[in-house]
């Protein structure tokens, strides 16, 4: 992926010096733990989307968004053990260059996924009408698979001509898949961050001026997430490969808020699901369907339009 050789040794001189120890091996153990936090939150997602949860649009999505971050925090803890043993553990370079490959790959697909969920929210605020008629039926599942199989592909470019993988590395062909790549993550978050204060607007100042709810509360709060916790990964990755100047310690900062991010979201979905007074007694799939309760009601309400016009034209 990024030129691994070269983080590596980084990372090891950082590690090496003794006053900067104990801070790096709280912050890498802070790290392990909160992954190991958002294995168990994803995992529960993930289950709970996959039984039981009303088959809407943007619970496919969520699907998607879980699982990319149940395999990243999965890369990223494995990833991560040799840092916490200096000098005792040191991985294989090919299953060290497959981790960062899958890691990486996880990062962009969550990212995508990201973007066309506060895209197609976006355009249900601005346009309801159309969407309720005229959205096609699997747009969210192809969304998917063609997020999952671009960036895969990109993945693979990236694997086959920076590291040893496939083969000898292409220095001119990586450094512009490499640029392909930091313009496509800085348009990624463009998208995303328009759409959610496109959204954030028209919530603001719709006909009654009503607060985000529901999921519209949930898109936003997944952007600012990113914003917050994501992009300074995608910022660290595309440092070791660009030859970008950071500060030393920004690599614990960056992992640390890489978990952050995957870690917090099933709690924001919990968060925003569950009802005053209940948040002990009420089962996780009745939360969680809470929280897509808006969108479970646009998809009956989609149905029964569809319904209505067939019987219309009959």
């Amino acid at each position: 992926m990024m030129e691994g050789r070269d983080a590596r040794r980084d990372l090891e001189s950082a590690l090496s010096q003794d006053s900067d120890m104990p801070f790096n091996l709280a912050m890498l153990s802070l790290t392990e733990l909160l992954g190991l936090g958002g294995l168990l939150g994803n995992g529960a997602v993930l289950w709970l989307l996959s039984r039981h949860v009303y088959r809407n649009p943007f619970s496919i999505y969520l699907l998607d968004v879980a699982c990319a971050d149940l395999l990243f925090l999965g890369c990223h803890m494995v990833a991560m053990v040799p840092d916490l043993l200096p000098g005792r553990l040191h991985f294989p370079y090919l299953l060290q260059a497959s981790l960062s490959t899958l890691r990486f790959f996880c990062y962009l697909v969550g990212l995508g996924l990201l973007a066309a969920i506060s895209t197609e929210q976006c355009l249900d605020a601005l346009f309801p009408a159309w969407y309720l008629c005229r959205r096609p039926r699997y747009l969210a599942t192809c969304v998917c698979a063609l997020t999952w199989v671009l960036c895969l592909l990109l993945d693979l470019l990236l694997s086959g001509s920076c590291t040893l993988v496939f083969g000898a590395p292409s220095g001119r062909l990586c450094g512009a898949l490499w640029l392909a790549t930091a313009a496509l993550l800085g348009a990624l978050c463009c998208v995303l961050c328009g759409s959610s204060l496109l959204l954030l607007l028209r919530t603001e100042r719709g006909p009654q001026r009503a607060q985000p709810r529901g999921f519209p509360a949930l898109v936003l709060l997944a952007a600012l997430l990113f914003l917050f916790c994501g992009l300074p990964f995608g910022i660290y990755w595309l440092s070791g490969s660009l030859h970008w100047r950071i500060p030393p310690h920004f690599y614990h900062f960056s992992f640390l808020l890489a978990s952050v991010h995957s870690a917090a979201k099933p709690a924001v979905y919990f968060g925003l699901g569950s009802a005053p007074g209940q948040r002990l007694r009420e089962p996780l799939r009745r939360v969680l369907q809470r929280a897509l309760g808006d969108e479970a009601e646009l998809g009956a309400h989609r149905d029964a339009s569809r319904r209505g016009l067939v019987d219309i034209a009959v």
